[in-house]
Formats: structure tokens, sequence, C-alpha cells
């Protein structure tokens, strides 16, 4: 993990699915996108629609290598959802379902207001609505 000096940044499936896939619109401005000096946060739901995505796409290799490579990597940390946050994450799709955040993206709210992060890496713009800068 990186020091507690750099700035800490969320990372969302529609960043992950971009850098891993060149076809996708935004993979030029993902692979660009990561800096050094920036602590990487992420979520157990997040790395799960990432992989679920991938597979949906016909690309379980790419799915399984991803996987592997977050679960050993020592520069993300995945945050696992507790009752606590969940609950948070409920109320939070209460508010922001119906613009069309999912569930998953209001984890991830709920784990960046829990840890003070204001920045994401994604292409989703319901972290905009939600009030987090949007990092491309």
């Amino acid at each position: 993990m990186k020091s507690s000096i750099a700035m800490q940044v969320f990372i969302d499936t529609s960043y992950f699915f971009a850098r891993l896939v060149a076809r996708d619109q935004w993979h030029h401005k993902a692979k660009k996108a990561v800096s050094r000096h920036l602590a990487a946060v992420t979520s157990s739901l997040v790395v799960n629609e990432t992989i679920s995505l991938l597979q949906a796409k016909g690309m379980f290799s790419a799915a399984l290598t991803f996987l592997r490579g977050i679960r050993d990597s020592p520069d993300v940390r995945i945050i696992h959802v507790d009752p606590v946050l969940q609950a948070e994450a409920w109320d939070l799709f209460g508010r922001w379902g119906a613009s069309g955040a999912n569930p998953v993206d209001c984890a991830s709210f709920a784990i960046m207001r829990s840890l003070g992060i204001k920045k994401a890496f994604t292409f989703d713009a319901h972290f905009r609505t939600a009030g987090f800068e949007i990092l491309r």
C-alpha cells in the first residue's frame, strides 16, 4: 500500500474495465490516468462487478487475471463492506438511485465518505452527481 502521505483515490469498475479492454472508448485515458502519488482504494463489490462484467463480455480469462492481480497487489487497498457501510449504501441508494447510481456505486460513495476520499478514477458521471471529483 502507498504511503499515508499519498492522496487516496477510489477506483471504480468503469476505470478498471476501460484499462483492461483495449476496445473500450475510455481505454487510452484510463491507461494514462494512474499516478504513483496516489493511494488506490476500491471495494470488494467493485472487484466483483468488474469480474462479472468481464465474464459477461466473454472475457473469463481476463476476469481471472484481473482478480489474481488485484488480490495480490500491494498498491490497491480493497475495502470489504461491513453492515454499517452497507446500511449507509442502501440509504444513499434511496437518494441517488433515481439518478441512475446503482447499489455498487452507492456502496462506493459510502466508502469514500467514511474514508474522506473526494476523488475517483471513474468514467461514471454518477460520482460527480454525488459530489465527488472525477479523475480521468
